[in-house]
């Protein structure tokens, strides 16, 4: 218990570091793209690769890979229905905000830190969330909201995926798994201190891009879909602790994902609608 308790400090402490030196303009808030570059080209896929290694696929995986992409779905269609009276730009925010996982910079830093071994289980999972934030949940929220632009085009969420390096990293560990294959622990070897700075770069980056600063006179409609997005957490939590007959782990794997921040592909599509309506 303490070593839990420790572990959440540290990643505390780094998240409270970021923010103090921002605030002492040591760092600034754009300094965080390129932490967060370093992260998404570099630390998080040698952290995938090595968590992901040697794994044996099973009927859980697969089901999780489901429960990625049908989890976004139910949350966007809830969304949906708690906003059907409201304008089309606050039901694309609500749709936005309840649907999606910051898997890879919020959940597998997390996890790391206390659990690596459910690592696999988060990229299951998050291989069905991906093909959701990337391009599927946008096309989808246009089109319910009555906002649709270009409509959903398979090659364009492709083209994203694919230079998604976290996905790549998926799909490849993936495919060596399907096959029985495994690579070498010594080939693993130079990617250990880089997975290593992952939690680092990653609670750091977040500290960067935090923001405590609201829209006038919107704080009521950001508290309603933030109560509304954990409130949802909470039932599809509660269903899945409790009805659902997956492994202790994989159980609190799952009630980590709901819990967890929006996707920076859904922060950064949110902003447009900020300007217009918030």
């Amino acid at each position: 218990m303490s070593t839990v308790i420790l572990n959440a400090l540290s990643i505390f402490i780094v998240l409270a570091l970021a923010m103090l030196l921002k605030q002492f303009r040591l760092v600034r808030s754009k300094d965080g793209l390129m932490t967060s570059k370093l992260v998404v080209y570099i630390t998080l896929p040698a952290t995938i690769i090595i968590g992901v290694n040697h794994s044996q696929l099973s009927a859980t995986f697969f089901i999780l890979m489901v429960m990625g992409l049908f989890s976004n779905l139910a949350l966007i269609f809830i969304g949906k229905l708690l906003s059907s009276r409201r304008p089309a730009e606050e039901q694309a925010l609500y749709m936005f905000n309840l649907s999606g996982f910051n898997i890879g910079n919020f959940s597998i830093p997390f996890v790391s830190s206390f659990f690596p071994v459910a690592i696999p289980f988060l990229a299951m999972f998050d291989m069905g969330n991906s093909l959701m934030v990337t391009g599927g949940s946008q096309a989808l929220i246009e089109g319910l909201s009555g906002r649709k632009k270009s409509g959903f085009i398979p090659r364009e969420v492709a083209g994203v995926l694919l230079r998604n390096p976290p996905f790549v990293a998926y799909i490849i560990m993936f495919l060596l798994a399907l096959f029985g294959l495994a690579l070498p622990d010594s080939w693993l070897t130079p990617l250990k201190p880089l997975s290593q700075a992952n939690t680092l770069l990653s609670i750091f980056t977040i500290g960067l891009f935090m923001d405590f600063r609201l829209p006038d006179g919107k704080l009521g409609l950001i508290l309603k879909t933030l109560a509304s997005r954990y409130t949802a957490a909470l039932v599809l939590s509660l269903l899945v602790y409790f009805l659902i007959p997956f492994p202790h782990l994989v159980k609190q794997v799952l009630l980590l994902i709901f819990f967890c921040p929006c996707p920076s592909f859904t922060c950064s599509r949110l902003r447009p609608l900020a300007m217009t309506r918030l």
